[in-house]
């Protein structure tokens, strides 16, 4: 069970709007849509994150790729 001091604290929580973390930085959804998180605690709203799609994907692969390929990563030791 969760506790009292818990709860205040989550119900305190404002996280704000989230981006997709994509080639090392916070970027919006390629469509711009966002999802509402609501908080389990009391029903209300406290984050807004990023609703990535297929073209989101296709840009964070893109970037992995980049950064295996031209990176240090690839050449490094098992």
């Amino acid at each position: 069970m969760i506790s009292q001091s818990a709860i205040d604290t989550l119900r305190k929580a404002e996280i704000g709007a989230r981006g997709l973390f994509i080639d090392g930085a916070q970027a919006e959804a390629a469509s711009g849509a966002s999802l509402l998180v609501i908080s389990p605690i009391d029903g209300r709203p406290f984050a807004s994150i990023a609703d990535g799609n297929a073209a989101d994907i296709d840009r964070a692969v893109r970037s992995a790729r980049k950064a295996f390929e031209k990176g240090s990563w690839s050449r490094a030791a098992p």
